[in-house]
């Protein structure tokens, strides 16, 4: 009973850890689904969330500006975008 407690235990890990894996929306696929001038939001729907590394923002009188960048996945294999006024303006990409 021990033996069979432990079996299924390392099989259970080893079916949590592939469903992680496979589950990793930092794609090829979905990096090249990203385009300049789509919104934060759009971005966050195939993404998910990110962490942003760096952002500003100002005004002057009526006029409004913010940029931000924001990056998804590790340092080995990532996907980082540069936003201004919540909108892709650049795009790169490491170890996809």
């Amino acid at each position: 009973m021990y033996k069979y407690r432990n079996l299924m235990g390392a099989v259970l890990i080893g079916l949590i850890l592939v469903a992680f894996a496979g589950c990793s929306k930092v794609t090829q696929e979905n990096y090249d689904k990203i385009s300049t001038g789509m919104t934060l939001d759009e971005v966050q729907k195939i993404l998910g969330k990110g962490t942003e590394k760096s952002g500003v923002g100002g005004a002057i009188g009526d006029l409004s500006a913010s940029a931000k960048t924001i990056t998804w996945g590790s340092e080995e294999k990532n996907i980082t975008i540069t936003f201004a006024n919540d909108k892709v303006v650049t795009k790169t990409q490491k170890g996809l």
